[in-house]
């Protein structure tokens, strides 16, 4: 239990640092521009969209990262971290489903799921990119994304192949 709540922690963190509470408030905002599933006490297609795109984000980020992980030089070559990320992952969905029980509770329509499901797909999908980048692929992205994604490319980098601290840094994603 005490490892799910670290994972959590971790994950919450570095979405504070990445911007992805930023990106997650406006993209709670623009759901005021959808008047149906703003006011609707129901689940709607929308709210299945946006999970669906959270989860096509997981997808193709366990599916880089795996890539990337066989590449490494300093991570273990085993199911460890990808039992982790699928952890995590559930946990997200989780918080996503309970954000749409508050919103329910609280009758703010779909604000509250907004606020997080976008954050959590904007943070996903910049470590997937930042993956693409490490794996050499970003000569196929435009490259305003590459420096978007500069630091996060350079945390990639010493994570998978370090060169200044021991290997083995069991840091999650």
């Amino acid at each position: 239990m005490n490892t799910m709540i670290e994972l959590l922690k971790n994950q919450l963190l570095k979405m504070s640092h990445d911007g992805s509470w930023v990106f997650g408030a406006v993209g709670g905002g623009i759901s005021f521009v959808f008047p149906d599933w703003i006011t609707s006490k129901k689940l709607g297609i929308e709210h299945a969209v946006v999970i669906g795109i959270l989860l096509a984000v997981f997808l193709m980020e366990w599916a880089v990262g795996s890539s990337l992980a066989k590449l490494s030089t300093s991570k273990k070559k085993n199911s460890t971290t990808l039992i982790d990320s699928a952890i995590r992952d559930f946990i997200i969905l989780v918080i996503c489903m309970m954000a749409y029980g508050f919103d329910y509770l609280l009758g703010t329509g779909s604000i509250i799921f907004c606020l997080f499901t976008f954050a959590f797909i904007y943070h996903n999908f910049y470590s997937l990119m930042a993956n693409i980048a490490v794996l050499g692929w970003e000569d196929k992205f435009p490259m305003w994304l590459i420096k978007w994604l500069e630091d996060e490319i350079e945390v990639k980098k010493e994570k998978y192949f370090p060169t200044n601290h021991l290997q083995g840094d069991d840091e999650n994603e």
